[in-house]
Order: C-alpha cells, then sequence, then structure tokens
C-alpha cells in the first residue's frame, strides 16, 4: 500500500494538473548538460581585492621576503581608503617591501608580530605611537593562527612564562616621546605536571593573504620549499582567504598528496606578478668572495668567530638533531665534517638545513631563520613554519 504521504502527493497533483498525466509523472530534474565549473580564479587583484572592508584583521602569510603575497600587497597600496587594519604575520617585511610599504602609507594601525627585524619604518612608528605592537613568540602567533582555523577559542603554553609577555608589562603602543601609553594584560597562568603554562588567545582573521607556488581552479594550492613558512596556517583561518600563486593550473596537476592548502579554505585565486625577492644574499665561503667573507667578518674578529663556531661543530655527534638560531650558529653547516649526519633545522619551516649555496645557485624560496640564502642536504625534509615553530 502507497503511503499516506504519497497519497496526499497523488491528490494535489491531480488537483492541480487534471488529466494531464505527463504534467502529473513529470520529475524536476535538471535539463542542463554539465554541472556548473567551480573556478576560483580572478582576473586580477584588484577584482580580487574590491569589496574588501577596512578596520578588518588581515593576516599575511611569509617570513622576511620569502613567500611574501607581494601583489595582493602592492594592489592595497592603490587603495587607500582600506585602513584601521590590524595586521598578523611574522615580520612586517622591509622599509620597502611587503607589509612595511603598508605601514608607511598608515594602512595598518595594529600589527601582531613577534619580529621587528631590520625594518626601521615599523621600529620608528612604534616608538613614536604611530602604530600599536602586540609582541608575541614566534611558536605562540603559529598555533595562534592555527588555532584560530581549527575553532579552538585558547590554549595554553610553556612559551613566554615569566617574561614581559606573560606579566603584561610590555607596551602596546607608546607616546610620540617614546614613553609607555598602553601596556598588554598579565596573562592567565596554569600549572600541569609540575611546570608553568600561560593562557593565550586564538586570531580571528577577516582576510588572510597567501602566496603559494602552484594553484589550481578549485583553490587547492601547493607551497615551495620555505615558501610554506606561516602561509598555510594563515589560509585556514580567515573568512575570505585570498591566493596569489605562480602557476595557476588545472585541477588535478596537484598531486593529491602534494596538496598543502585545500581549496576549501580558498575563495579566491590571482596570478602573482611580483617577482620574488631575497633579503640577504650569502654564499659559500669556498668562494673566497667579498661577500663570504661577510659571514665572518673581517681581521681578527673573522678568525675568533671562525673558531668558535669550529668548536661548535665539534660537538655535533651521528643522529642529532639541532635547531639554528640568527647569527654564528647558522655558520655550523658550513664545518660539520662529512663523517657526522646531523639534522639542522631552522625555525622557519626547514629540516635538514645545508651551508650556504655557491653565488649563482640561491633560490628565494630558500632561506634559513636569518634571512640568508642556503641549500639542504640531500636527506632533507621541509615543513610549515606553523608546525616547525610550534613544536
Amino acid at each position: 500500500m502507497p503511503s499516506t504521504a504519497v497519497c496526499m502527493r497523488t491528490l494535489r497533483a491531480y488537483s492541480r494538473y487534471g488529466s494531464n498525466h505527463a504534467r502529473i509523472m513529470a520529475r524536476a530534474f535538471s535539463a542542463t548538460s554539465r554541472r556548473p565549473e567551480i573556478n576560483k580564479v580572478y582576473p586580477s587583484a584588484s577584482e580580487a581585492l574590491k569589496d574588501m572592508k577596512p578596520d578588518t584583521t588581515l593576516l599575511c602569510g611569509g617570513f622576511g621576503l620569502c613567500g611574501v603575497p607581494d601583489t595582493l600587497i602592492n594592489e592595497m597600496l592603490k587603495k587607500p581608503e582600506i585602513k584601521g587594519l590590524t595586521a598578523v604575520s611574522n615580520n612586517a617585511g622591509t622599509d620597502t617591501s611587503g607589509l612595511g610599504q603598508l605601514l608607511k602609507t598608515k594602512q595598518i594601525k595594529k600589527m601582531i608580530a613577534s619580529y621587528i627585524g631590520e625594518n626601521k619604518t615599523f621600529e620608528t612608528m612604534y616608538l613614536t605611537g604611530q602604530v600599536e605592537l602586540e609582541l608575541t613568540p614566534q611558536g605562540t602567533l603559529a598555533e595562534r593562527c592555527a588555532a584560530g582555523g581549527k575553532g579552538v577559542p585558547a590554549f595554553y603554553t610553556p612559551a613566554a612564562f615569566g617574561t614581559v609577555v606573560q606579566t603584561g608589562e610590555l607596551p602596546l603602543r607608546n607616546k610620540s616621546d617614546g614613553t609607555p601609553d598602553q601596556f598588554s594584560y598579565p596573562k592567565d597562568v596554569k600549572v600541569f605536571n609540575g611546570k608553568s603554562y600561560l593562557l593565550e588567545h586564538s586570531i580571528a582573521g577577516d582576510y588572510a593573504f597567501v602566496k603559494a607556488y602552484k594553484a589550481d581552479k578549485l583553490g587547492n594550492c601547493q607551497f615551495r620549499l620555505a615558501a610554506n613558512n606561516f602561509n598555510g596556517a594563515m589560509g585556514r583561518n580567515a573568512k575570505m582567504t585570498i591566493v596569489e600563486a605562480e602557476h595557476i593550473v588545472e585541477p588535478g596537476e596537484i598531486p593529491p598528496e602534494a596538496v598543502h592548502l585545500p581549496g576549501i579554505y580558498v575563495k579566491r585565486v590571482i596570478q602573482s606578478t611580483t617577482e620574488k625577492n631575497i633579503e640577504k644574499y650569502t654564499w659559500t665561503k669556498d668562494d673566497d668572495g667579498a661577500d663570504a667573507k661577510k659571514v665572518l667578518g673581517s681581521g681578527d674578529t673573522a678568525a675568533k668567530r671562525e673558531r668558535i663556531v669550529r668548536r661548535a661543530a665539534k660537538e655535533f655527534k651521528n643522529g642529532m638533531y639541532a635547531n639554528l638560531g640568527i647569527g654564528m650558529p647558522m655558520l655550523a653547516p658550513g664545518f660539520v665534517g662529512p663523517d657526522v649526519e646531523v639534522q639542522l633545522q631552522s625555525e622557519n619551516g626547514i629540516l635538514g638545513l645545508g651551508p650556504y649555496p655557491k653565488q649563482g645557485e640561491e633560490d628565494a624560496d630558500l632561506i634559513n631563520a636569518g634571512k640568508e640564502t642556503v641549500t639542504l642536504t640531500p636527506r632533507r625534509g621541509r615543513v610549515s613554519a606553523a608546525k616547525r615553530v610550534s613544536a
């Protein structure tokens, strides 16, 4: 027996169409011969940013000048009406590139970053009260962005316990004379397994600018080498993620296992048109050129530094993992003997860090934590900075 619901639908159909049996039996299928095509590619950066609003939070990938979405940032310079931005990035580029340009035009009112770096514009604006700065440890910054993308409102971390970040004594904004005008707030502290942790809130982005090596029309993205850095974490954590890609390809051209940022997170894709830059060209000492000598300095200073680095390199033993910080530690790979296998790491997302490249073999997508050009060892690995620094 037909169900009551089927009988009722049949009666309604007869009352509407009478004896027109064809209309009664018709099904509401589409007559379209093909499904609508998903295409997230926009013709230009201008089109992709045409509805961007001021007074919003902008997440921006990149580490130094590596993996920076410069095409999108440069387009922002043409839109001075988009101001009052809270920009979230590892650093703010340089005086002449990256987010540093938006600081100069005063489109950014607040930076959430882990490093001021060599950006004198950023430093001056912060010290004179022209921009607000929320200084955050690098691993915490990566995790705050990743947590926001996962819907986690806050988390506890041991990083920065006992520092001014935890006590709230770090100035968020200064007066024009350089004295503090507004401070941060004390972070909640709890003890787990005998160790102190402080509470950090996740970051929610309105927009995210991401730089990819490849992107297809569905928005699936692949990053290259150290250009991965913060791009993945930023791209997963925004209402509107806009990707600029060096190469725009057809769906399926990026192998599934090579998709670093799935298209479900991406709203728009544009062609990257800005040339990649290198902040610090550094070459192997074997070239014996002027630039190579700058690595160690000159005279007695160079001799002392080389002696220190050579001695430190002797501490490496087979099977060790070592994270290299900025400065002389970065010289260590050049003094590790061929009989010692050590996995050297760099906080911007490299596992298997090798020595400096020969002149002419440098790669803009391969830099260390000091923004210097480097190489990878044959048994290399590469992860995102978000995974590396938060590990």
